[in-house]
């Protein structure tokens, strides 16, 4: 079905993917950026509530607010008819489907800008608070401070922050299939589950790779040997300016309007269909997969944590390259895409089946751990790596010299040490892995529902508000999650008034 699919719908897939991951950078730029500068360096009305709850969005899946984002273009057929009246087909076509991907990137963004706001606000936090100081000494407006000094120093971070946020957008099926848009990552599901093509479904997953890797070899291009380093004084703790009445409450809109669009508006909707739901006497509490959920998710992000300290601890012993090189490959899986890892351990499966015999690889729950694993690996290996350099230091060598073996200085002096990013850890993989459908879908047991599969597949058959109990029960599940992790990464700083 190849030379299909390349006549018919492959450049739709590519330039939808290309347009939505645009777009949807363009506006989490517009949501973050502002909001992680005004909330680091600012004092305005709700700051407080802003520092942990700009993060909350995090929380909410991309498809459950598909679901409720999914009535607004439909308000709009009033439009649409006057259009197609009164200027023809061609024009209500393209006003249709810009308001539809409009709505879509505009939700996206809303729930994905946090990835860019934690990574923006840390920087913003730990920049040379004497170079800022400097400047306004020397008569810089705030803005011009902003813009000539702060933003260029996170240059880092925010393309951390926006390369998290792409992947995210190119991982997505739920949101797209569900707006109809439909990316590189439907016409996978399409090709495979629909035209039964495993092999055209890989080349499309090596399509989505390829543009992935290009686009990471951009960006190292671009940025050359360009190198960002702090002193130990560059660190001192940054006054919250004091803001006026006007510019206050424009700092405040600045950052309600991103987290409702994201978090408040789709809790207040499924708040309101369950409510629906409970006075119609068809709310259903699906306890069987929310333990399904959690087994996973918890289970899977302990695992996922052990195998990322035993990986990064042997590098640490042996830094040959023969080791460092294939575990620096394994961390690769976090830029492909779900729905491209479920092809390949799909395959991997399916050939190692073949010379085993073995029959309960596919369609099994050690499928969907192992894919787990391959897909999120990179999360716990860059923060527990960077964790062991950052605190550990010499003390390997210093407690070999005193007689202790590599696993005993891994268990009495690595692991206290990095507890907390341990932790933080964990519970980054367990929210991730909470709210995964693409590759829940593919390599899920027969009758195996999770929250995720489940919600969705309640508002494929038009049950929204069934669907409602299921998306909270996600929300509430990886809100704490996400709580959690915000207070351990980014704690309350109260710095006092200049």
């Amino acid at each position: 079905m190849w030379n299909h699919l390349r006549e018919t719908v492959l450049t739709s897939y590519f330039l939808n993917t290309l347009w939505l991951s645009t777009a949807v950078a363009l506006l989490s730029i517009l949501m973050a950026v502002p909001s992680a500068w005004f909330v680091s360096h600012f004092d305005f009305p709700g700051r407080r509530f802003f520092e942990w709850g700009m993060v909350l969005p995090l929380a909410v899946p991309t498809y459950v607010a598909a679901f409720v984002y999914r009535q607004v273009p439909e308000s709009a057929i009033p439009l649409l008819i006057h259009i197609r009246s009164t200027y023809g087909v061609d024009a209500y076509l393209f006003t249709e489907g810009f308001i539809r991907k409009g709505i879509l990137a505009l939700f996206m963004a809303g729930v994905l800008f946090p990835y860019l706001y934690l990574s923006l606000r840390a920087t913003f936090l730990v920049q040379r608070r004497g170079l800022i100081e400097a400047a306004q000494l020397l008569g810089r407006s705030p803005s011009s401070v902003f813009f000539t000094i702060a933003l260029p120093l996170a240059r880092p971070a925010l393309i951390a922050g926006i390369s998290l946020i792409l992947m995210e957008v190119i991982n997505d099926y739920g949101a797209v299939i569900f707006m109809g848009v439909p990316t590189l990552t439907v016409g996978i599901f399409r090709t495979w589950t629909g035209l039964g093509d495993l092999t055209s479904a890989v080349r499309l997953a090596g399509l989505m790779m390829l543009g992935i890797f290009v686009l990471l070899w951009l960006e190292h291009h671009q940025r050359g040997r360009a190198n960002f380093a702090e002193t130990s004084a560059s660190t001192a703790p940054h006054l919250h300016r004091k803001l006026s009445r006007a510019k206050g409450i424009g700092a405040f809109i600045l950052c309600l309007v991103p987290i409702s669009i994201g978090f408040i508006i789709p809790l207040v909707q499924l708040l309101n269909w369950a409510w629906i739901s409970l006075l119609q006497k068809r709310i259903q509490f699906p306890w069987e997969r929310m333990v399904h959920s959690l087994t996973l998710a918890l289970g899977t992000a302990v695992i996922l944590t052990l195998l990322s300290v035993i990986l990064v601890y042997a590098e640490r012993l042996h830094p040959v390259r023969w080791l460092r090189q294939p575990i620096r490959l394994a961390s690769l899986g976090y830029a492909v895409p779900g729905a491209v890892v479920a092809v390949g351990v799909m395959t991997f499966l399916g050939k190692t089946q073949h010379l085993t015999g073995n029959v309960f690889l596919i369609g099994s729950i050690y499928a969907i751990g192992f894919g787990y694993i391959v897909r999120f690996l990179a999360v716990g290996l860059q923060p527990i790596r960077a964790g062991m350099e950052r605190v550990c230091g010499s003390l390997d060598a210093a407690s070999r010299i005193l007689g202790h073996s590599p696993a005993q200085t891994l268990w009495h002096i690595n692991l206290p040490l990095i507890r907390g990013t341990l932790l933080a850890v964990t519970m980054l993989v367990f929210v991730d892995i909470l709210k995964e459908l693409p590759m829940t879908m593919i390599l899920r047991p027969v009758d195996f529902d999770t929250l995720a599969t489940l919600s969705f597949g309640l508002a494929q058959e038009s049950r929204i508000h069934e669907c409602a109990v299921p998306s909270l029960m996600i929300i509430f599940l990886a809100g704490l999650g996400v709580f959690g992790l915000n207070r351990m990464l980014l704690p309350s700083t109260s710095h006092p008034k200049p």
